[in-house]
């Protein structure tokens, strides 16, 4: 104020410095100066207030939590308010003439460079967001505004920037955006249907498992309401169920929807209402566990009426107390003793039980093991009769509590039909030894007779031939044709003799023999057989193919005797083809190699295929197929005795082919 005052004084002296020599008189003098003075009080008003203002600025700028910088348009810092310093960690004094790229990443050097351009070019900087660089290394999230600064001239000389931190705002953002991603995933992903409705069950929003549970979009599903996906009688129940939730109660009631294709099916829902005032409504399908719960229902009926007719005692304990919990019918009947004297008592406490479970560490102890079983166990029954058990008991978890299950069978029977077995076993091997002598008197009765077929019988044989012989050697001159002839048809019938009886000793042999079972070269005994019936190849055109053959185990000779006996048939009955054609082979059938002999011989009629392999049975003339009738028979004994079969498959004229297996070597005779 008081320079106020001084000011008209001041004026004064100013105006007579600048006066014109002819200078104003009276009322004009004075209004002049008057106007001077009230001119230069204006201008002193107006620069007190411009001061204030700026100080006031400045103030605000110093105190704000926002950092303020000042910089010229080369980036160099021109003013570092104390916000930058809490906001960045650097000093003034350490910003001052130092450029603000040292607050910039290196990924985001080229900001800088493009705000400082738009400034020049007095182009506008949008409000930006941005990262920056604290002395300590670490990153901001940032929001920066931009403006020119001008000199008095209206020239841009530089650029200031008002930088608020806004990490926590990122951070909190990124927190409800990660909440709502989760949300939004629980929603769409959850394996429950999930639906949301206004007031009046309008819907505005489901998940897939909702939109599959109902065979709905989710396009079709908004808008509906709620009585367009339940069944009739459910539609009343709608108003009572908002009631319920608009009260903000907890609501769950088992519901029956109606899919798009009409189909029903039985849910759980659980809903209430949401802050914003619509309804979240879980519903979970329930149809597998319904049918769960029926088949439970069933495999728990089944399991009682199991328990209550099995003819084996059932005795179900806790295996933690040792207490019992159930015991079937049976074994109330089989020991006579009531329910009641089961029930609730410890196993130990029960007496007939004393052997098995003397006390709770008994108990405990086999409880641990998780599996007993005891054979003829004696137990008492309550009129004092002993009968004999199979006991066994399994432990295993019933709803998380482990029970034992013991399972007792009253083998008192059995046992007397083991005993009996027994003697009657001990009766069989008397017998069997009784039965074993006299087969091995009958044995050496059948080797007499075999000794006397092979001497006895051939004398005559012999006989017969040499005699014929004679005759036809000294006077077939005195004899006519038919004498001849008779004569060599008694020769011929002499020698046929004799070979039956050879042929039946061999047969008859065969079972007695001893067995001898080794590894066998098939190829070997094959090829040892072709070389023996060469004399029946010769003068004939004979095709003999021999395939692949298994190696095998069984007795040699009596194998050489069966692969001697069926290619000879083959050569005999392919004795008319031009020519022969025998394949020899074996083949894998599963576990078992099956050899065979094909030929294109005279074949047979398979209706009496029944008759091949027994002994003297021919089905062919002798007069066209000279034998015995003994070789198949013998073939088929010694098959037998090494455990395998032998079979034959034929069309008449067209060849037959003959099977047969070995198993190993057992002796089946």
């Amino acid at each position: 104020m008081p320079s106020v005052i001084r000011a008209p004084k001041r004026i004064s002296q100013l105006q007579k410095a600048t006066r014109p020599e002819t200078k104003p008189k009276g009322l004009l003098k004075e209004v002049i100066d008057l106007k001077a003075a009230l001119a230069i009080r204006a201008n002193l008003t107006d620069r007190r207030r411009a001061d204030g203002a700026v100080a006031q600025l400045a103030a605000i700028v110093e105190s704000s939590d926002d950092a303020i910088i000042g910089k010229d348009l080369q980036g160099t810092v021109t003013s570092w308010n104390a916000g930058a310093e809490k906001m960045f960690g650097y000093k003034a004094s350490e910003m001052m003439g130092l450029s603000i790229t040292r607050l910039i990443p290196p990924e985001r050097q080229q900001e800088e460079g493009e705000i400082l351009n738009k400034i020049r070019h007095r182009k506008s900087v949008r409000h930006f967001e941005t990262v920056r660089l604290r002395k300590d290394g670490k990153t901001l999230d940032v929001s920066v505004a931009v403006s020119a600064i001008k000199d008095r001239s209206g020239k841009i000389v530089g650029a200031s920037k008002v930088v608020r931190d806004i990490t926590e705002r990122k951070r909190s953002e990124e927190a409800r955006r990660t909440s709502e991603a989760r949300y939004r995933a629980l929603f769409d992903y959850a394996p429950d249907g999930i639906v949301i409705a206004d007031s009046e069950s309008y819907y505005l929003d489901a998940n897939a498992s909702a939109c599959r549970m109902l065979g709905y979009t989710r396009s079709e599903l908004i808008g509906l309401h709620a009585t367009d996906i339940v069944i009739q009688s459910e539609v009343a129940h709608i108003e009572t169920a908002l009631g319920v939730i608009k009260a903000r109660s907890a609501y769950h009631r088992e519901w029956q929807f109606r899919r798009k294709d009409g189909s029903v099916f039985p849910a759980d829902v659980m809903a209430t209402m949401m802050p914003d005032g619509n309804l979240l409504a879980m519903v979970r399908d329930i149809t597998e566990s319904r049918r769960t719960e029926r088949a439970l229902a069933a495999s728990e009926l089944r399991y009682r009426r199991l328990f209550e007719t099995a003819k084996d005692g059932i005795l179900i304990l806790d295996a933690t107390t040792g207490m019992v919990v159930d015991v079937n019918p049976f074994l109330i009947t089989t020991l006579g003793f009531s329910h009641e004297q089961f029930l609730s008592k410890a196993v130990w406490e029960l007496g007939f039980f004393k052997d098995i479970w003397a006390n709770a560490e008994k108990f405990a102890e086999l409880k641990d093991k998780e599996y007993v079983r005891y054979e003829n166990l004696p137990l008492e029954t309550s009129d004092g009769q002993r009968i004999e058990v199979e006991f066994v008991s399994n432990v295993y978890l019933v709803n998380g509590s482990k029970v034992i299950q013991c399972n007792i069978r009253d083998v008192t029977a059995r046992r007397k039909a083991q005993e009996a077995l027994r003697q009657l076993n001990a009766n069989l091997e008397q017998r069997v030894i009784e039965r074993t002598t006299q087969l091995e008197a009958a044995n050496k009765d059948l080797e007499a007779f075999s000794y006397s077929v092979s001497h006895d019988l051939r004398a005559p044989l012999r006989a017969i031939s040499g005699f014929s012989k004679i005759v036809l050697e000294d006077h077939s001159a005195e004899m006519d044709a038919d004498g001849l002839r008779y004569l060599n048809q008694v020769e011929k019938s002499a020698q046929q003799m004799g070979q039956l009886i050879d042929d039946l000793l061999t047969f008859s042999r065969t079972g007695r023999q001893a067995f001898n079972v080794q590894p066998v070269i098939t190829a070997d005994i094959v090829n040892a057989a072709l070389d023996d019936l060469k004399a029946m190849q010769e003068n004939r055109r004979v095709n003999i193919s021999v395939g692949d053959l298994a190696d095998c185990e069984a007795d040699a000779s009596l194998l050489r005797q069966v692969w001697l006996n069926l290619l000879s048939n083959a050569l005999k009955y392919t004795r008319k083809c031009d020519p022969a054609v025998i394949t020899i082979g074996s083949r894998r059938e599963g576990e078992t190699d099956v050899f065979f002999i094909q030929d294109n011989g005279a074949g047979f009629d398979m209706k009496y295929a029944d008759k091949l392999f027994g002994v003297f049975q021919r089905l062919h003339l002798a007069d066209d197929y000279e034998g015995t009738g003994v070789g198949l028979a013998l073939v088929q004994r010694i098959v037998q005795r090494h455990g395998g079969k032998v079979w034959a498959e034929a069309k008449l004229n067209l060849g037959a082919t003959f099977h047969f297996t070995l198993t190993g070597g057992q002796d089946a005779a």
